[in-house]
């Protein structure tokens, strides 16, 4: 088990094919289904479940794959460490859905034509869940929206620090035409701090159900259906056909954040602060 062999297994995790993976790291197809199989009698273990088109990670390669993002990460903050000076390697990089839509675009473009030698891999996923690949190292960094206490403090693991980025009015989409039955709201799975927030304030008013959704698009499906409200950024809002009579309603206003491990440090990393910083509409 080596460097090269873990990087090829997360690829072909990526990609669920070994065709593409091969295209992606200009290395022939046999050569990485050699590496895959070594590793796999290493480890005693089937990391993936082989079909005629797809291959997808079998329960153990699911666990494997998150310690194989921390060792890449690992291995890229010493190589990083030992040679520091111009930003070079991989950023694995969280954010949410939100900030992916209506903010990263033109960091991304800045980021690239400053620093053509970092490549950036990113991941999508609510607050909670991509804390929790930053403090387990899966993740170099990511965007996020920390809750604040009752005192409006801003509630950080202590194994990490942050970076205040941006901040969003966050709106509620009402229906035209309010269903008679109990009204549901369309949000992100649990662990979404937008949720969280509009949940904290229907239910002030009375007791809310929850429709889990997996993307604004379903999201807005759902408020033109006429019984749900949905919950998203007034940015998001704007890129988005909403149904016509839509009403929308503050509901508060959210920072995002860039979360890293406490004590990690990584040149990638200091360029990426910068490029944010710089795009700040604080």
């Amino acid at each position: 088990m080596n460097h090269t062999t873990l990087q090829m297994f997360k690829i072909v995790a990526e990609e669920q094919s070994v065709t593409k993976a091969a295209q992606r790291l200009g290395r022939v197809q046999s050569n990485i289904t050699t590496r895959i199989q070594q590793l796999e009698e290493d480890l005693g273990v089937t990391l993936f479940v082989r079909d005629s088109k797809k291959m997808i990670l079998s329960p153990e390669g699911e666990s494997f794959l998150s310690y194989t993002k921390k060792i890449l990460s690992l291995a890229e903050e010493a190589r990083q460490a030992l040679h520091p000076g111009k930003p070079a390697g991989v950023l694995n990089m969280g954010s949410m859905e939100a900030t992916a839509v209506s903010r990263l675009m033109p960091v991304f473009q800045q980021f690239h034509r400053r620093y053509p030698d970092v490549e950036l891999a990113l991941t999508t996923q609510p607050t909670q869940q991509l804390l929790e690949q930053v403090r387990h190292a899966s993740l170099d960094c990511a965007l996020v929206s920390l809750l604040p206490d009752a005192g409006g403090h801003i509630q950080c693991p202590e194994d990490l620090e942050y970076l205040d980025v941006f901040t969003e009015r966050l709106v509620l989409l009402v229906p035209e035409t309010a269903s008679s039955t109990k009204p549901l709201l369309a949000a992100f799975p649990r662990g979404c701090s937008y949720r969280a927030r509009a949940e904290a304030l229907l239910n002030a008013q009375t007791l809310v159900e929850v429709q889990d959704v997996s993307s604004y698009h379903s999201m807005i499906a759902s408020v033109a259906a006429g019984r749900c409200s949905g919950v998203l950024p007034e940015g998001v809002a704007a890129t988005l056909i909403l149904p016509e009579g839509t009403q929308q309603q503050f509901v508060a206003n959210a920072l995002t954040q860039l979360v890293w491990r406490k004590g990690y440090r990584s040149t990638a990393l200091e360029a990426m602060k910068q490029i944010l910083a710089s795009a700040s509409n604080l």
